[in-house]
């Protein structure tokens, strides 16, 4: 135990299981007997743990591991992100219907030229046409 407070919370948690399992539970050998080894076993428990709390508050301290943790978006960004979200939804929506169909197809499910095409059942050369003018109807509305 690395301190008093810790030791108390733990002789704490052993009686309220006592207490908590009273109706059931059959002591086989004197009470003192089963009071240590609760306390024993339940600090023997918390040991491991206190490791690996220690353990991570020391990984998340280092540098090379702040590199996977980013750190949350401000308030103000979140909400600059939404609200060009919106904008950007309802610059697609102000597109002709094929256009903004195919730019959703291409950036929003991912799908390469060839699968537009097929599944707008127009050729290539037609989705990169509508992908062009989508583009520049897009940078149109949404330019300051």
């Amino acid at each position: 135990m690395h301190n008093s407070a810790t030791a108390e919370d733990l002789v704490q948690d052993v009686f309220g299981a006592i207490w908590t399992g009273r109706a059931t539970m059959e002591i086989k050998s004197s009470v003192r007997a089963y009071l240590y080894s609760s306390v024993r076993n339940r600090a023997l428990h918390i040991r491991p743990h206190e490791s690996v709390v220690d353990d991570w508050d020391r990984d998340e301290s280092a540098d090379d591991i702040r590199e996977f943790h980013s750190r949350p978006l401000q308030p103000d960004v979140l909400l600059d992100r939404k609200i060009f979200e919106s904008q950007l939804e309802a610059a697609f929506n102000a597109l002709p219907e094929r256009a903004g169909t195919a730019l959703r197809l291409r950036w929003r499910d991912e799908l390469s030229y060839a699968e537009i095409a097929e599944a707008m059942g127009i050729s290539v050369k037609g989705v990169e046409k509508l992908l062009s003018r989508g583009l520049r109807a897009l940078r149109e509305s949404l330019s300051p």
